[in-house]
């Protein structure tokens, strides 16, 4: 019985060692299993450490190339600044220079024109004292001198220009004008004689002498070949006739 007993004693010891035994192995296992998981751990963070470091400075090595590229920019944008700085006071300059010798131009044109209407002024005068010192009808109060006219390129019009002297010195002379013409009508061939352009405007007032000019409105249909200018002082007529030439058609 005793016997027995200490038999089965024995093979529960050898069984618990057993379960012990095992335990033991399995934590050892385990722990060995750990250590190699973090071995390789640890190699795995530190192979990825030295591929991020080694992004790491390929990517300060390319922001540093950036930022060494973005000074060069600013150094040549602040070198066109510069530049056009310099440009843009040299062509204000110049631009200045430009304004300046146009005004000059214009002041010396402005000049001239008045310098030819003082000499034409000074003409008319002249001709004026010619006309009285070589005047020997004094009934004849009014000449007509220097009758121009032009045909103009733009439309079917007719401009004129006369000069009237007065054969009374420092005196308001009060007259009208008109312009008569002789000329045919293309559409029917018939001859048209003394017709009246209408002038507008007519009614003068000028002592010792007048320039004067206007425009006369021409039908196309009709062909002038005299133009003939009328001048009335007083129940006077003065007349005067100009025969168109082929120039001035």
């Amino acid at each position: 019985m005793s016997k027995n007993i200490l038999k089965r004693d024995t093979l529960y010891i050898a069984s618990t060692r057993s379960v012990y035994l095992k335990i033991i192995a399995l934590l050892i296992f385990a722990i060995i299993m750990v250590f190699i998981f973090i071995l390789l751990g640890n190699k795995f963070v530190i192979y990825n450490s030295k591929d991020v470091y080694k992004k790491n400075i390929e990517l300060n090595a390319a922001i540093s190339d950036v930022k060494l590229q973005i000074k060069q920019k600013n150094e040549y944008i602040e070198d066109l600044e510069r530049s056009n700085e310099e440009i843009s006071s040299i062509f204000n300059k110049y631009t200045d220079a430009v304004k300046f010798e146009v005004a000059a131009a214009e002041k010396i044109k402005t000049d001239l024109f008045r310098k030819d209407e003082k000499i034409l002024e000074l003409n008319r005068e002249i001709n004026y004292y010619k006309f009285l010192s070589t005047s020997f009808n004094k009934n004849n109060i009014i000449s007509i001198e220097n009758f121009n006219i032009k045909k103009s390129l733009k439309d079917n019009s007719l401009s004129y220009n006369f000069l009237l002297l007065s054969n009374i010195s420092d005196k308001n002379i009060k007259a009208s004008y008109k312009i008569y013409y002789d000329g045919v009508d293309l559409g029917s061939s018939k001859l048209l004689k003394y017709h009246n352009t209408n002038v507008v405007k007519n009614r003068i007032i000028f002592k010792n002498y007048l320039k004067l000019s206007g425009n006369i409105i021409l039908d196309k249909n009709k062909k002038i070949n005299v133009l003939y200018l009328v001048v009335k002082h007083k129940g006077k007529t003065y007349k005067y006739k100009h025969t168109i030439n082929e120039s001035e058609r």
